[in-house]
């Protein structure tokens, strides 16, 4: 063999090239794919937080009423609505830098009131004003990487597009995650009250889904009971850990 490949360089040559060129592509490709797999692992970290459960329905979503009767009537307390979707930046928006253009973000609505046991990043956010992100139409919240990456300050507006209807908002803080993980998660999210997020994604009324956190042990059975018997059907709790499976 050797005295064969002596004599045909550029063939052994070319054989070698060809079975490097195989390796490197199917490293390229598992990288990738990795890659891939982490990002959408930290943005459902990200956006499912701590919660144990969630309560889902159909392609609409649940009725907001549905929260109200699982803390009054179950009397279940650790539960946060969210209504989530996705929404690009509008070309003709306020604030028209090339980069801001078209680009497409997570938009989390949520109650501040009940995330401190789901979503901790929030609670690390020195600059949330809450009463801002409730009371003032519009606000957002976006991480302070993407803020300045993009050349945004707290006080920019946006205009933000979903379903082809456009909507202004305004950026009232910037969220600081404490680790390299949630840095990481929250590049591309914006979070928003429940009201700002249901006019934006047009989903006046309607929830996309319930996070619930449940006590550990023999006392989850009793509250998994309590929070069945005022589903309506078509609506269902699983683990969270389904989301990413």
């Amino acid at each position: 063999s050797y005295r064969y490949l002596m004599r045909h360089p550029w063939q052994a040559g070319l054989a070698v090239l060809g079975v490097s060129l195989g390796v490197a592509v199917v490293v390229s490709i598992d990288l990738a794919n990795q890659s891939a797999k982490q990002a959408f692992a930290l943005s459902t970290e990200a956006v499912a937080g701590r919660a144990t459960h969630t309560i889902v329905g159909g392609p609409s979503g649940l009725p907001e009423d549905l929260y109200r009767r699982l803390r009054v009537e179950a009397g279940v307390r650790t539960v946060a609505p969210v209504v989530e979707g996705y929404a690009s930046t509008s070309t003709d928006g306020p604030k028209s830098l090339n980069e801001i253009r078209g680009r497409r973000f997570q938009l989390l609505g949520i109650d501040p009131f009940t995330e401190a046991p789901f979503r901790p990043y929030l609670n690390d956010t020195a600059s949330l004003e809450i009463s801002a992100l409730v009371m003032r139409p519009g606000a957002v919240l976006i991480s302070s990487d993407t803020a300045h990456v993009l050349g945004l300050n707290s006080g920019d507006t946006l205009g933000l597009s979903a379903g082809g209807i456009r909507r202004n908002i305004q950026l009232v803080g910037l969220m600081n995650p404490g680790d390299e993980v949630s840095r990481e998660a929250l590049a591309d999210l914006l979070v928003a009250d429940i009201a700002t997020a249901q006019e934006v994604l047009g989903m006046q009324g309607r929830l996309s889904r319930i996070d619930v956190v449940l006590p550990e042990g023999e006392y989850a059975e009793p509250v998994l009971e309590r929070i069945r018997a005022v589903l309506p059907p078509g609506v269902d709790i699983e683990r969270s850990s389904a989301r990413s499976e």
